[in-house]
């Protein structure tokens, strides 16, 4: 899981945000923060670097994770880091209970690591692969009691989903619920929430819980045992990872020792995350029981008297399955292909909405790092698992390769021309309401006069935007930093396709009429002019009755300017509406739900309540270019008002916010 924030928000973050680590949000992968492939502009290392030992380690983390909860107001932080088979070091920072100063303890303090559950549902299927129950090519209707709709001519397969390239569109509702009566089964879950399959599996990848979901419940259906039960027997049990549970609520014996979730850590703490998407990111450990799983990960699925799966079947999930760019990072099955530093890295991050955590193996090296803060704190150019994670790097395993060359000045300069306008991801909604949070979170892609680019939010360590320069056909390295991203051309030549350094996502370039350099001026005038209205029909009210000018004589002319004044209200309160249920949407899990439906409803009434009252002024506004004695202002006030209602109508009409459906 990973970045917690509005509706809005967490799918902005699942594009822009996500593209660069900066904030959490709920069950979405953090990639191009994490680290990509290597960097071709790494600087040189003189120095050697230190030697990673405990006590080296230990200093090191010391030094930066107190600091980190202090400066962005996070409450605690659990970190393990294993070495050459054995645990180097397993501690926590900070609080567990904040208010109550109750400390994190490594060995026993519970955190939710989000997303990181998805390679625990992987493991599980894997192990049905191996027993041949389960074959990662069949359609996946062949082992469903319900149908995924065959929208392409290509099934999904459990491969489909465990690289994110199934197709299906975002989906977001109910993936939180309040409270342990609200969660569903597994089957009445995937039914009710089942996307739109919006792009052919196997070429385009779109980030999706609802597919590992799906891919637990296939687990569940093949193994005759509840998910969680057979993650509790077959993987936690036999690598002793006895503080750790995919149960929700948890059991008894573990209540005691689950960390509070904080937005920040002067704020009262958080109720228990209840994911309904279990397979996707509901599992609960403490970070010497993820020490474990490292280990076993790390030494090719065994951990003492413990397997878990083949060597070669670990090997299978960590090797490249699916790429963009064969230059670009790619992806395991869930595994993310994280290499770099000259390094090669394989993990996953996750974030529910108050906890964020990464981990990381450097399989040549036989080290894997894990952290998890439970805290979503204070705003930053970048996660605090990422910075944690880019200084661990540099100082155990720095890159000591020389810097790549640019290409011809005047190829760059001919690429960036082709490459700039803007782009939205592909982990988008498209048929239902969060079709607007792409809107929201289209990119600008801009070059300057050299060909060098930027590319909006992508921003550093240091809160600025990144610059990236040209080192091959479509090709760009971040400058000062470790990124790499690469452009694609369509059939016809035109560059449609941004490619991110790691592939659970890319972005597609927008059509003209989507573009928000189009809709963000009409969405202004069409808002604006209401606004307008509204603020000065009071003043004109006080002018006609200083003055004694009636308004209209006719009474039906009367009731016509009376009707656009009510309908500029309806607007502005429609947007208003919208705005606070957004505003509050991340304090109030139940707006990530069926809580939001009556307000749904209720927007929905409203939006087809502006839409007949404006043809009502369409009407009359051409009504009024017939009245004889009106001026030239009340027939063009009465004209633009009506042309802005339409605008406002086709927007939320496009985006489907006038939809009567309440799935989002």
């Amino acid at each position: 899981m990973q970045r917690a924030l509005t509706v809005v928000a967490l799918l902005l973050i699942t594009t822009k945000l996500d593209a660069q680590g900066p904030a959490p949000s709920p069950l979405i992968p953090r990639p191009p923060s994490a680290p990509g492939v290597t960097s071709a502009t790494a600087a040189p290392q003189f120095s050697p670097a230190p030697e990673l030992t405990k006590a080296d380690v230990e200093a090191f983390l010391d030094a930066l994770i107190p600091s980190q909860l202090q400066n962005r107001n996070m409450a605690g932080a659990a970190v393990s880091v294993v070495k050459d088979g054995q645990l180097l070091l397993a501690k926590g920072y900070g609080y567990a209970d904040f208010a109550g100063k109750k400390p994190v303890i490594a060995d026993q303090t519970l955190f939710r690591p989000g997303s990181i559950s998805k390679l625990f549902t992987a493991i599980a299927v894997m192990q049905l692969v191996e027993k041949g129950q389960l074959d990662l090519d069949k359609d996946i209707n062949e082992y469903l009691d319900f149908q995924i709709p065959k929208t392409y001519a290509e099934p999904v397969t459990l491969r489909r989903l465990l690289t994110h390239t199934a197709g299906f569109e975002e989906v977001l509702k109910n993936l939180f619920v309040p409270d342990a009566t609200k969660i569903k089964s597994l089957h009445d879950y995937l039914v009710s929430a089942m996307p739109a399959r919006i792009f052919p599996p196997g070429k385009i990848p779109a980030y999706s819980n609802y597919g590992l979901c799906l891919a637990g419940y296939i687990v569940e259906r093949v193994s005759g045992e509840k998910f969680d039960a057979y993650i509790d027997n077959h993987v936690l049990k036999p690598l002793k990872m006895q503080n750790s549970t995919f149960a929700q609520p948890l059991p008894e014996t573990l209540t005691p020792h689950m960390s509070n979730g904080y937005r920040i850590a002067t704020k009262p703490a958080k109720s228990f995350e209840f994911v309904q998407a279990a397979p996707a990111g509901s599992l609960s450990t403490t970070a010497t029981d993820m020490s474990r799983f490292m280990l076993a990960v790390l030494q090719n699925g065994t951990l003492e008297d413990g397997t878990i799966l083949k060597p070669e079947t670990i090997r299978e999930m960590e090797s490249r399955q699916f790429e963009l760019h064969p230059e670009l990072n790619g992806l395991g099955l869930v595994f993310f292909d994280y290499s770099t530093n000259g390094q090669r890295i394989v993990g996953h991050g996750g974030d529910t909405l108050w906890f964020h955590s990464d981990m990381y193996l450097l399989l040549d090296a036989h080290v894997g790092l894990f952290i998890s803060y439970n805290s979503a704190g204070l705003p930053r150019p970048t996660s605090a698992s990422t910075e944690v994670e880019r200084a661990f790097l540099d100082r155990y395993f720095p890159d000591t390769r020389p810097s790549a060359k640019d290409v011809d000045l005047a190829v760059a300069q001919k690429d960036a021309r082709a490459v700039s306008g803007v782009y939205q991801t592909t982990r988008r909604g498209e048929t239902t309401l969060l079709k607007i949070t792409t809107l929201f979170g289209q990119t600008a892609v801009k070059s300057d006069r050299n060909g060098v680019l930027t590319i909006e939010d992508f921003k550093n360590l240091r809160g600025e935007l990144k610059k990236w320069r040209a080192v091959g056909a479509l090709f760009y390295d971040e400058v000062d930093g470790p990124g790499l991203i690469a452009l694609r051309r369509d059939a016809s030549g035109k560059v449609n396709e941004l490619l991110p350094q790691l592939p659970v996502f890319e972005f597609q370039r927008v059509p003209w009429h989507e573009s928000k350099n189009l809709i963000y001026p009409i969405l202004g005038v069409a808002l604006g002019l209401p606004i307008l209205t509204v603020l000065c029909w009071p003043v004109a009210l006080l002018v006609r009755k200083r003055y004694h000018r009636p308004l209209f004589t006719a009474a039906r002319d009367r009731v016509i300017y009376f009707l656009s004044r009510v309908v500029c209200f309806l607007e502005l309160g429609y947007v208003v509406i919208l705005g606070v249920l957004l505003s509050r949407a991340p304090e109030n899990v139940s707006l990530l739900g069926d809580g939001l439906d009556p307000w749904l409803k209720l927007l929905h009434i409203l939006g087809w309540s502006i839409a007949a009252a404006i043809i009502v002024l369409i009407i009359s506004a051409a009504r009024f270019w017939k009245t004889r004695g009106l001026g030239w202002w009340p027939r063009t006030h009465a004209t633009l008002l009506a042309l802005s209602g339409v605008a406002f109508i086709l927007i939320a009409w496009h985006w489907h916010l006038l939809d009567a459906s309440t799935k989002f």
